[in-house]
C-alpha cells in the first residue's frame, strides 16, 4: 500500500510539474518577421482568466486513469486484483482532472493602450516568467504583427 501511495504521488507531482505552463517569448513563426511598432501610454491593465478549453482536463483524466489503474493492478491477487485496479483507474481520473483544471486556468494581463498617434487598442497577453507587467500612466511600445495582431507590449 505504501509502495502504491509513493508511486501515485510521484506521478501526480510529475505531471503538475510538467504541464500548464504558459510559452515565454514569441512564437517561432514570428522570428525574423518584420513588425511595426507603436509608442504609446498604459491607460488601464486588469488581471483576467485565460481558459485553455477543457485541454488539461482531459488530458489530466487520461493520464490519471492509467497511472491509477497501473498502481491498482499492484495490489491483491485474481478479483480484488481486477477491483483494485478499476478502482485506481476511477480515483486516479479524478484526480487527475482535478490536477488538468489547473492547467487550464491561466491568467493573463488585458492592457488597453492610448497610442501617441490618438488610436486606442486592447489585448490580452499572458502573465510569465517572460512577460513584462506593465502600469497605468507607463510609456510603452506596441509590437504589431504583419497581420496588424498585437504581438506584445513592453516598457520604453
Amino acid at each position: 500500500m505504501k509502495k502504491l501511495l509513493i508511486s501515485s504521488m510521484m506521478i501526480i507531482s510529475l505531471t503538475l510539474l510538467t504541464t500548464g505552463c504558459a510559452p515565454k517569448g514569441y512564437a517561432q513563426s514570428t522570428i525574423g518577421e518584420s513588425m511595426n511598432v507603436e509608442p504609446g501610454v498604459v491607460q488601464s491593465v486588469r488581471q483576467v482568466q485565460v481558459n485553455n478549453n477543457g485541454v488539461g482536463n482531459t488530458l489530466g483524466s487520461v493520464v490519471g486513469a492509467v497511472a491509477g489503474g497501473a498502481a491498482g493492478n499492484q495490489v491483491g491477487g485474481g478479483t480484488g486484483k481486477a477491483v483494485a485496479s478499476v478502482a485506481g483507474a476511477a480515483i486516479g481520473s479524478v484526480i487527475g482532472g482535478m490536477a488538468g483544471d489547473n492547467m487550464d486556468n491561466h491568467y493573463g494581463q488585458e492592457i488597453v493602450v492610448k497610442l501617441n498617434s490618438g488610436r486606442t487598442v486592447a489585448t490580452v497577453l499572458r502573465i510569465n516568467g517572460s512577460a513584462a507587467m506593465v502600469q497605468p500612466g507607463q510609456a510603452v511600445n506596441v509590437f504589431f504583427s504583419s497581420a496588424g495582431g498585437i504581438s506584445n507590449i513592453v516598457p520604453r
